[in-house]
């Protein structure tokens, strides 16, 4: 077992050519929309929504999201948790300066392997299994 828990932001800054790839939104089928990573920071990152939009990402999204979907996926079967779910996103947007970020977070944290989505209805995500025994 891991004694220490690693930085998930650093792993998504680390992706190789992270701002040339492209990635899609949890949402089954069409209602997943594409997205990429304009620029990164010490503490942030930014992405382009589909819509051309921007929007900021904070560090403390990234490190709180593992955490917080093992511990509420500690109560459902297999781990998962719906993408939907009412404290997952008041969470991750109150790390985010109340801004919604799951969307984004939760496929850049699945990039890196830190979670695993299942892109159906419901979409779901859940702590990658490799890090199950890392976590605590």
């Amino acid at each position: 077992m891991n004694e220490t828990w690693e930085d998930p932001f650093e792993d998504v800054k680390a992706l190789s050519e992270l701002t040339r790839q492209r990635f899609q939104t949890p949402g089954a089928g069409r209602s997943g929309k594409p997205f990429q990573v304009l620029s990164t920071a010490d503490d942030q990152l930014e992405v382009r929504t589909s819509r051309g939009g921007r929007v900021v990402l904070r560090a403390e999204a990234f490190q709180t999201a593992p955490k917080l979907i093992g511990d509420l996926g500690g109560l459902e079967e297999g781990g998962w948790v719906r993408v939907s779910d009412e404290t997952l996103n008041a969470v991750l947007s109150g790390e985010n300066r109340e801004k919604a970020c799951g969307s984004y977070v939760l496929p850049l944290l699945e990039a890196t392997g830190w979670v695993e989505l299942e892109r159906k209805r419901p979409a779901r995500v859940r702590l990658h299994p490799d890090r199950v025994a890392t976590e605590q």
